[in-house]
């Protein structure tokens, strides 16, 4: 089933799972039957449906109170990365544009205040957009939300305690992730805030005429800055040296510290060279922890991560 899937996934659909969930041997009349998950294009955690090590991001979209700024969270449930952020409002939605241009979600979720206006804009960009309930957008049951999951009292220690827009928007993420996938998700195990001041804020204009990540040509393969770079030998890397392109350090010291690194291994070729080699003998260790945690991982995946720690070593 999981081609089929994948197709449909592709075209923007939504396809709900349907099992048997009780033993035919013990059951009386027809077999007792429920929908166990729904697969949305932002929640496919499956390996057979994802068309690349690229992260595979759920937005959750959730503007302030006062309408000056907007909650974004984004959730990549096939490896746990998990983070928010705050976008100052405009009126041509630039700002939404260029973060949407950064990450290329394949879905987002919004309460019913947001106008079609903005839907059909998102829609424009290839994003999936789904209307999901509003009490989950509310700082309050978000927060309950989250500090379940994570097992605190507070948000304070994810740095976005006093956002509350941020703070539904994340909420209403996992909550929607768990609720399609029927599971806790356990495997997100953190929630990270990114601030605009921490890097340089590309916007979609740029990123596009630059063709960090999408070629101005359409769909050429290999004709853009990230596929001229990216000789790196594991999936994490590819994902890493994404997140790194579209967000460029500004802070001089971490500037220096990831040239220093980089003067390290130019400098020492023999080194450099075994440890890519090392690197190659590595899985996708990510989404294959994320596929254990939620409990459908293959004898191919848990081999690929034995055969991945056992090359920790060296």
């Amino acid at each position: 089933v999981d081609g089929y899937i994948a197709k449909l996934i592709g075209k923007g659909y939504k396809v709900a799972i349907c099992d048997q969930v009780e033993d035919p041997k013990t059951a009386k009349g027809i077999v007792k039957r429920e929908i166990t998950r729904i697969i949305t294009p932002g929640t496919v955690i499956d390996s057979t449906m994802l068309p690349s090590a690229a992260a595979t991001y759920l937005m959750a979209l959730c503007p302030e109170a006062k309408g000056h700024a907007w909650g974004i969270a984004l959730l990549d449930i096939t490896t746990g990365e998990f983070f928010v952020s705050m976008v100052e409002h405009d009126a041509n939605l630039n700002n939404l544009h260029s973060e949407i241009a950064r990450y290329r979600p394949r879905e987002c979720i919004i309460p019913s205040t947001i106008p079609d206006t903005l839907v059909q804009r998102f829609s424009e960009r290839g994003v999936v957009v789904s209307r999901f309930r509003d009490e989950t957008f509310t700082p309050a049951y978000a927060r309950k939300a989250l500090t379940s999951h994570f097992h605190g009292a507070t948000l304070a220690g994810f740095g976005c305690e006093d956002d509350p827009a941020a703070i539904g928007a994340a909420g209403a993420a996992l909550i929607y992730a768990q609720e399609t996938q029927g599971s806790p998700l356990s495997h997100i195990s953190s929630l990270a805030t990114r601030a605009s001041s921490q890097s340089m804020m590309l916007d979609a204009v740029t990123l596009r005429n630059l063709e960090v990540k999408e070629s101005i040509r359409g769909g050429a393969k290999g004709a853009t800055l990230l596929a001229c770079l990216d000789l790196t030998r594991t999936p994490m890397g590819s994902r890493l040296l994404s997140r790194h392109l579209t967000r460029p350090l500004v802070d001089t010291g971490q500037i220096n510290a990831r040239l220093d690194a980089v003067e390290y291994f130019t400098s020492r070729t023999t080194l450099r060279l075994s440890v890519r080699s090392d690197l190659e003998k590595f899985a996708d260790i990510e989404r294959i922890a994320a596929r254990i945690s939620y409990g459908n991982a293959g004898p191919r995946d848990l081999l690929a991560l034995a055969d991945s720690l056992a090359a920790l070593p060296s």
